[in-house]
């Protein structure tokens, strides 16, 4: 128990000298030897303004604690602003890697783009924030759907 409060403490403090992250869930359990920490039930991880909202989230580390990934399974729900872009949606499963700004939304993606108004349903969307590169994929059952709005040529 002493070892996983220092874990614990640990993966926190780094954060502090970050951007602070706050995680809660009903359930908090971690593996030491595989770098995991797990949060399940009602997941929420918050940074800042984004939050996700799952009913699992898993945080991988590297071996100095650092998050080098969050993984957000079932039922994920996020109210995320990078880059003065606005974003909403939710996905069967959603990747952060925080290293290199690059979010990985997986299956039933509806990703709605507040401030330009575009809605994007897709089955993954590949989103680099370093680069504003995305990759949306769809498939022959459910292709990429994309809804945007244009100015009136006048």
């Amino acid at each position: 128990m002493k070892r996983l409060f220092i874990f614990f403490i640990l993966l926190f403090a780094s954060k502090l000298l970050a951007d602070f992250v706050d995680m809660k869930a009903d359930h908090f359990y971690a593996n030491d030897i595989n770098h995991k920490a797990f949060f399940e039930g009602n997941a929420k991880i918050r940074q800042g303004n984004n939050e996700i909202n799952a009913s699992k989230v898993t945080v991988f580390f590297n071996d100095q604690k650092k998050a080098l990934k969050y993984e957000a399974q079932k039922n994920v729900k996020f109210d995320l602003t990078e880059n003065n872009i606005h974003y909403r949606g939710k996905a069967d499963k959603v990747t952060y890697a925080p290293t290199s700004s690059k979010y990985y939304f997986v299956g039933n993606v509806i990703l709605i783009d507040l401030t330009n108004n575009r809605t994007i349903k897709a089955n993954t969307v590949d989103l680099d924030l370093k680069t504003g590169l995305a990759d949306i994929k769809g498939n022959k059952k459910k292709p990429v759907h994309f809804r945007f709005e244009i100015e009136d040529r006048k």
